[in-house]
């Protein structure tokens, strides 16, 4: 009986100790499938300041959802983005300009797609930003959401504040843009957020090798048929 229950102690604890290093590993395995929706952020008009995608207008002049990442308002206030790509590169995956025409241009990976012209500014958090707005017949969404697993993160330590997460979870930006004609843009950012007890989920983080924009695909619209 004793030799069983030191058996069963030490499955117990080589269980836990897998578990631990590998929580995060199964987290990003279950994103690929399915990912928990938070809210939908607004779309159009979108800001760009030249480093920054702006979602949404800053509430009183600071960035982030209304009541910060634990309320229910999520979608209320501004979220921002960048273009860069994860560590250790952190090579821009698209590029941004405003044309002659003032309209914004993303491109990436060859190809190219006007998202919009200028719509006046969006209040962000140091001040009035350019706007762009979807043209017409156009159809986009800016959704946020976050992982279905967390992860245990009893490890990290914090010599300046002595306050460290103890879970983690990754957290997305999916943004959609399809023209009128046809043409597409799709892009994804993942980011980290921590959890702790006093302060619950904070604002997202990066983390190297993990995080920023992982995914941009740009579709050009279909050649128009000719009738015979």
């Amino acid at each position: 009986m004793r030799s069983f229950l030191i058996r069963g102690g030490v499955a117990v604890v080589v269980l836990a100790a897998l578990w631990l290093f590998t929580a995060q590993w199964c987290s990003l395995l279950i994103d690929r499938v399915y990912t928990v929706p938070l809210a939908t952020l607004q779309s159009s008009p979108l800001g760009w300041n030249g480093t920054y995608l702006q979602f949404g207008s800053s509430v009183e002049g600071m960035e982030g959802p209304k009541g910060g990442w634990n309320s229910a308002e999520l979608q209320i206030g501004s979220q921002i983005v960048n273009l860069e790509g994860p560590g250790p590169g952190y090579h821009q995956l698209a590029v941004l300009k405003v044309d002659t025409h003032d309209e914004l241009v993303l491109s990436a990976g060859g190809h190219s797609l006007a998202l919009g012209p200028r719509a006046g500014t969006l209040s962000g958090g140091d001040g009035p930003i350019p706007a762009f707005a979807a043209g017409p017949g156009d159809t986009t969404s800016v959704t946020l959401e976050r992982s279905w697993l967390s992860w245990p993160t009893p490890l990290e330590m914090n010599f300046m504040t002595g306050q460290t997460p103890s879970w983690r979870r990754h957290l997305y930006y999916r943004l959609s843009w399809k023209k009128a004609a046809g043409a597409r843009l799709d892009m994804l950012w993942r980011f980290e957020q921590g959890f702790d007890a006093v302060n619950g989920w904070g604002s997202p983080g990066t983390q190297e090798g993990r995080t920023g924009l992982i995914w941009v695909d740009i579709r050009p619209a279909p050649p128009s048929r000719i009738e015979p």
